[in-house]
């Protein structure tokens, strides 16, 4: 019973902070011309998204239909509640449990025409390794991986934590930024798979990059 009340009052009180927070910030947002074309059209695609992103991720896109891939682990449990209470849905699986069949209900959910979100470095790490399920997603849909990253230019980083995640201060300035889709070739080797995965962790990698500049130079108040 305490646990049922705790899985059900934590996640109230982050989603109440975090919109507290979100009221205090400012926003400034990095898009693409390929991105915003697939948005504007109702088109499925595959947010990428770093462990290291998860709090937050939910709240910059809520009431956005986004099916979230989400560990069946007791972590888990606190992360579906705040995801479902900001207006998307999940499927609860991952790598280590329930994985295959987590990954055949993110397909069906993508065949639907509707978005899905995949931590493809979570839920256990290594940090900021790309694993391979949501490129065999992309490849059986055929629908677009497009990174995201956010970094606040006010934040905790929690460092002792295998992540390294980000916590938002109030009356931050969030940087958020989409990198170029990309697509995943039908017909793939094992060698072809592997530079697929290298490419997607590469382009994440270089969007994260973009996003700690620019939060710092916001920070450090460099006009450049």
């Amino acid at each position: 019973m305490k646990r049922k009340i705790l899985v059900w009052l934590l996640p109230l009180i982050i989603v109440w902070l975090q919109r507290f927070i979100g009221l205090t910030s400012r926003f400034r947002i990095f898009k693409n011309e390929q991105y915003e074309e697939i948005f504007k059209n109702k088109k499925p695609y595959i947010y990428s998204i770093w462990h290291t992103n998860v709090l937050y991720s939910p709240y910059l896109h809520r009431n956005k239909n986004v099916a979230v891939l989400i560990s069946e682990s007791k972590d888990g449990d606190f992360i579906n509640q705040v995801v479902h209470r900001f207006g998307n849905s999940s499927i609860r699986g991952s790598s280590s449990k329930g994985g295959s069949k987590a990954l055949k209900a993110m397909i069906q959910h993508l065949k639907k025409g509707l978005p899905a979100a995949f931590t493809p470095d979570g839920p256990r790490g290594p940090a900021l390794i790309v694993q391979p399920g949501i490129i065999a997603a992309a490849q059986v849909t055929q629908v677009p991986i497009v990174p995201f990253h956010y970094e606040c230019s006010r934040q905790w980083i929690l460092e002792k934590a295998w992540d390294k995640h980000r916590v938002p201060k109030p009356f931050t300035t969030f940087v958020v930024s989409y990198g170029e889709p990309i697509y995943v070739p039908r017909e793939l080797n094992e060698v072809e798979f592997e530079n697929m995965r290298l490419k997607v962790e590469e382009a994440m990698l270089k969007n994260r990059d973009k996003t700690i500049q620019e939060a710092e130079r916001i920070r450090t108040g460099d006009s450049k």
